[in-house]
């Protein structure tokens, strides 16, 4: 099982009937007050190409988790940790600003 404060990336299992576009999944983790964390699920159509499809905010690990379990079919041994390179090639964006 991954740890809280991993950014986690997956690859998805099944074609979402919602979403069919998405083939990859990541799990960004945010500190937002003293301790506490979410999760920014960024839904990818080409991970190694950076094409988002989406996002959407999860207010803790287990929601995200089961989410991605239900929508995707991902599983606990689907995650895994991202590297600090793959991390800094996500791109972010404010107000249509990179940051």
């Amino acid at each position: 099982m991954p740890e809280s404060t991993n950014h986690l990336f997956a690859y998805v299992r099944k074609i979402s009937d919602f979403r069919p576009d998405v083939t990859a999944i990541v799990l960004f983790n945010l500190k937002v007050e003293d301790d506490y964390r979410v999760y920014l699920e960024i839904r990818f159509k080409d991970y190694g190409k950076l094409q988002i499809e989406g996002d959407h905010l999860m207010l803790g690990l287990d929601e995200a988790l089961e989410s991605a379990k239900f929508e995707y079919g991902i599983l606990p041994i689907d995650w895994r940790v991202m590297s600090e390179a793959e991390i800094q090639r996500i791109p972010f964006f404010v107000g249509g600003t990179s940051v």
